[in-house]
């Protein structure tokens, strides 16, 4: 599904329940049950700590702004959640929970403080959803400057609240009920008005986490950008029937733990694509160590035995079996340096970017040059790679090496079946008399690709240079 519709989706389905709960009799959903509060700020603070973590690792991996602030929120609505809810709401002596429901300086000190923490949180997640690509310079001194910043704040929040104390009035009536039909948009304004805010930041947050989804094709901005719809309408429930200040489980409160879920499955996923990373980083880690251990040792041993090879076979009355051992010392250095090069290619990239490497690297150190027309849209499994790049460098190679030639002409296609022709300008040869003189080059390049289930065909004549054409359905 693309980002689009997954949002729009969401908002639909979310619309749908606010508007039968709220305006309609169809869904009575209405519990009195204030543990059920506690529970969902519990769950809340526990899915924001670890969504923090997991996003903050995010941002050790590239420093970028947007990743900070986005924890930063998290955070905040973990302390917001824990602190100013969870808490209060346990340690109050005539707690619901207990039998009776009071405005107590308890219930008002989490009333206020955490109508703040969340304005607070929510800021910061649609400032994050907003910002523009950039890394910092000094992230560890940003890190603490930001949590601390957030933390003062809290802080700052909880002091002025903590002495106010019964100065400050009851959010919503203590007789609020949402029996009855039709939405109840009564408290305090300045909560409504929170309220109504806290709406619109997510609905922000939406906004920009969506466009960076289609942008970027992140899938965790996609999931922010769902849990940003969701507590959209949460919020919007909250104004409508001010559930966080009742002792009522209500719609707002479902659509929240909903906003929790999602940024749950968006932490998961990004907890998946970071484990990929770190996995994919050691492996091309330790190919990159075995390719230098490779060239370090059996690369030099190699070329050495090469270059002695060669001064001895020119000597006067060398006997035949030094050319065959200078030739079988070439292919080994060819296979080596080749090995070496696809050790240290990283992993991931398109197929058309490692044809690129492969023949520039073989052209250049035989000589010559190459020509390449290829099609960027052609995708191979990694087996399928490594066979038809092992057949590109022998082709190119051999064309260089036994015809003469001085110029490769390579092209690459996937419509209606993949396809690798390598062209030449050399001298070519006869292809009858190669095949029955028991090549070894002719033969492995043939049976690489028949293992495939793929077709080789060479079309060489003396004088007219050749064409390897290589098929795979």
């Amino acid at each position: 599904m693309s980002v689009r519709a997954s949002i729009v989706l969401t908002a639909g389905a979310a619309a749908l329940f606010t508007l039968l709960v709220n305006v309609t009799s169809v869904i009575p959903f209405a519990y009195r049950k204030p543990a059920m509060h506690v529970a969902l700020e519990t769950a809340a603070a526990l899915i924001s700590i670890v969504a923090a973590q997991l996003i903050y690792g995010r941002f050790r991996q590239r420093y970028e702004l947007r990743d900070l602030v986005l924890t930063a929120s998290l955070c905040v609505f973990a302390a917001a959640n824990l602190l100013f809810s969870t808490i209060p709401e346990l340690t109050s002596s005539e707690s619901e929970i207990f039998g009776t429901w009071t405005s107590s300086e308890s219930e008002i000190f989490g009333t206020w403080t955490s109508a703040g923490g969340r304005l607070l949180g929510a800021a910061l997640i649609a400032l994050a959803a907003t910002l523009p690509d950039r890394s910092l310079h000094h992230p560890a001194r940003e890190v603490r400057r930001l949590l601390g910043a957030c933390a003062l704040a809290l802080a700052g929040l909880a002091l002025v609240v903590a002495l106010a104390g019964d100065a400050l009035p009851a959010a919503v009536p203590p007789d609020l009920s949402p029996e009855g039909r039709g939405a109840r948009v009564v408290g305090n304004p300045a909560v409504l008005a929170a309220q109504l805010t806290v709406m619109g930041l997510f609905g922000v947050a939406a906004v920009g986490f969506a466009r960076r989804a289609e942008r970027a094709g992140d899938e965790l901005s996609r999931w922010l950008a769902i849990a940003s719809v969701l507590g959209a309408f949460a919020w919007l429930n909250y104004f409508l029937f001010p559930s966080l200040y009742s002792p009522y489980f209500y719609a707002g409160d479902v659509l929240r733990l909903g906003f929790f879920l999602a940024l749950f499955v968006g932490g998961s996923l990004e907890l998946r694509r970071t484990q990929r990373l770190l996995s994919t980083a050691a492996v091309l880690d330790e190919r990159q160590r075995i390719a230098r251990d490779i060239h370090d040792g059996v690369a030099q041993d190699l070329a050495f035995i090469l270059q002695q090879g060669r001064h001895l076979a020119a000597q006067s009355g060398a006997p035949t079996v030094m050319r065959h051992i200078v030739v079988a010392a070439a292919r080994a250095l060819d296979e080596s340096r080749h090995v070496i090069a696809a050790l240290a290619r990283p992993g991931g990239g398109a197929f058309v970017g490692a044809v690129r490497v492969t023949a520039v690297e073989a052209a250049e150190r035989e000589g010559g040059t190459v020509e390449m027309d290829l099609d960027s849209t052609v995708a191979l499994p990694a087996t399928t790679q490594v066979a038809l790049l092992r057949v590109l460098r022998e082709a190119i190679i051999n064309a260089m090496r036994h015809g003469g030639a001085e110029t490769i002409k390579i092209e690459l296609r996937a419509d209606p079946e993949v396809s690798l022709v390598v062209s030449d300008d050399g001298q070519g040869f006869d292809v009858d008399a190669a095949s029955s003189s028991g090549g070894l080059g002719l033969r492995s390049m043939t049976a690489r690709i028949h293992e495939l289930g793929g077709a080789v065909t060479i079309d060489s004549a003396p004088g007219s240079g050749t064409r390897v054409e290589v098929r795979l359905p």
